[in-house]
């Protein structure tokens, strides 16, 4: 089995995908996606593939020149699998007087995920399988919707969402209405809608002032949701440790957190009751795995934020693993994607991460200069 590869070079094309269903949060609504189609290359042609999704426009622009940088860094490298977390932290070091978080972690989380596709491919193996996990089903929650609409319309979307792919246990509902008790009435709404079998969580998108996170998160505090989601600004560890401690219902955070240390930190500061890292950010495979590690020594549970390809892989290798977010954004340009049955979703079998791309449809996202 071979357990190497060896950096010849990369492809990275910048993609815009329209969604199937725009999303209104309370920053802006999105009718389409940037993604990056990378392609690490490799002596052999074995592939390292991520469907990347950017976060930004400027990211179509800004990471691919960082991803140039990686791959001239470690061309000829042979890369073994056991060394992947060293080779990472080299990268990492490469980039340090440009600094670590944004366009540098966006760049190096792809990367670092593209390099342990292709060693899992290199081995004939599932991702999963590399990380030394067994396959086995994820519970996951619907997240492709539950916009910020009115209240009407607000339940029939998440009625739509409950019922989705044979129905799901649980959907997100986007809040951070202008009026104290909109966000409320809307929740309410939605509860007699989809019935109490349906668990709700519901995401800020850090909306929230600090002075007023408190009383605008105890207004929803008693509606039994399974958690509130990042109410403040992703950094401000100290109102977030403050609402933990006060509120009865969950705190889940972490999708913001450029790198596994600071998940780190914020667990140990009481900063969350639950964490969800964005593997695009947090320092791909490498920092997940770190963080997860982490998250375990403290009884965190862990759930993913958007990418459930390659995500269901980590959650299947962590210990404290918690819920898989299913977004199907981009989900049209894979040929396997992961698609929850009943509220539940494996990894893919498949060696790697289980990304192969449909060349057609890419084709048709592809942004031209």
């Amino acid at each position: 089995m071979t357990t190497s590869i060896e950096i010849t070079g990369i492809r990275v094309r910048p993609l815009m995908v329209p969604l199937r269903r725009p999303l209104r949060v309370s920053f802006g609504t999105f009718a389409e996606a940037p993604f990056l189609a990378v392609e690490l290359e490799t002596k052999g042609g074995i592939p390292g593939r991520v469907l990347g999704f950017a976060f930004h426009k400027l990211g179509l622009k800004l990471v691919p020149p960082v991803l140039d940088a990686l791959a001239a860094f470690a061309k000829g490298r042979v890369i073994e699998a056991a060394q992947a977390g060293e080779f990472h932290d080299a990268c990492q070091k490469s980039l340090m007087l440009i600094g670590h978080e944004g366009v540098t972690q966006l760049a190096l989380s792809m990367f670092d995920i593209a390099v342990h596709d292709a060693l899992a491919r290199a081995a004939g193996v599932p991702l999963h399988r590399l990380l030394g996990a067994q396959p086995l089903d994820l519970q996951a929650y619907n997240s492709c919707g539950g916009s910020i609409v009115p209240a009407e319309e607000a339940a029939r979307e998440a009625r739509e969402l409950a019922v989705e792919h044979g129905g799901f246990g649980h959907v997100k509902i986007r809040v951070g209405r202008a009026g104290t008790g909109e966000d409320r009435s809307v929740l309410q709404a939605i509860r007699a809608a989809v019935g109490p079998g349906v668990a709700l969580s519901v995401d800020f998108n850090q909306a929230l002032p600090a002075a007023t996170a408190h009383e605008r998160c105890r207004t929803l505090d008693d509606l039994g949701l399974a958690w509130i989601e990042e109410p403040v600004a992703y950094d401000d560890y100290e109102t977030q440790a403050r609402l933990a401690a006060k509120l009865q219902t969950p705190l889940q955070v972490g999708e913001t957190w450029w790198h596994w240390r600071v998940g780190k930190r914020a667990i140990e500061m009481g900063a969350c009751d639950y964490v969800m890292p964005d593997v695009l950010r947090i320092g791909g495979v490498t920092g997940w795995m770190r963080l997860a590690s982490a998250a375990a020594m403290a009884g965190i549970p862990f759930s993913s934020h958007l990418s459930p390809e390659v995500s269901a892989h980590l959650l299947a290798a962590t210990p404290t693993r918690h819920w898989l977010e299913f977004m199907d954004w981009g989900q049209e340009l894979i040929t396997d994607p992961v698609v929850p049955r009943a509220g539940r979703a494996r990894p893919s079998d498949k060696p790697g991460a289980g990304i192969d791309f449909i060349e057609t449809a890419i084709e048709k996202c592809i942004v031209r200069p």
